[in-house]
């Protein structure tokens, strides 16, 4: 009878939630996640100067939220250089780089490569902000807790217009497509 139990909330809790692979296995996020036209709830993350800000939500310009496992991990370092580099002249879009990594690390890793065009902010108090966008790792154990590497686009009156779950954590995330949907989201949203 256990095992049936046991069987059937496996099969439950893997109905409402995403499979990626880590290096060719398999890791569960917690949830589906949020889909476009959702609500992106706001939620407070710590900047790198210890402080609390708001991420996600209403705010004056289109945001890109990409949660990472680690800035100390080679792909996750990528990810947020080439982020850097691609939106340096984008006036109208704030780069969210999300982490459990603490703000001090982040703050020496932003400082190592040069990071001015992108925010780094930790969720280290409160796991539960990336269990509403669908990005924790549930399973398996040795990566409970971590993020799984996703990236949302949030417009400017705080719902999600894109989303980008990344199917091979140690892969990088398809730039060219969240810039095109950046690009498309900030013509319409400029004043005429």
């Amino acid at each position: 009878m256990r095992k049936i139990i046991i069987g059937l909330t496996f099969l439950v809790s893997a109905s409402f939630a995403t499979t990626v692979a880590f290096n060719g296995l398999d890791v569960t996020l917690n949830s589906n996640g949020l889909k476009v036209g959702d609500n992106a709830p706001a939620f407070i993350a710590t900047t790198i100067d210890f402080q609390d800000t708001v991420v996600g939500g209403k705010q004056d310009k289109l945001q890109v939220l990409a949660f990472v496992p680690s800035l100390d991990t080679n792909t996750c370092e990528l990810e947020t250089i080439a982020f850097n580099k691609k939106v340096e002249e984008m006036r109208h879009v704030q780069v969210t780089i999300i982490s459990k990594d603490l703000p001090f690390a982040q703050k020496n890793f932003c400082g190592d490569h040069n990071i001015k065009n992108v925010q780094t902010v930790s969720d280290y108090k409160d796991a539960n902000n990336a269990k509403r966008y669908g990005t924790t790792i549930s399973a398996p154990a040795f990566l409970e807790g971590f993020f799984g590497r996703v990236v949302y686009i949030v417009d400017t009156k705080g719902k999600i217009a894109y989303v980008q779950v990344v199917k091979e954590i140690s892969d990088e995330p398809d730039y060219d497509a969240v810039l095109q949907v950046l690009k498309k989201i900030d013509r319409h949203t400029k004043p005429q």
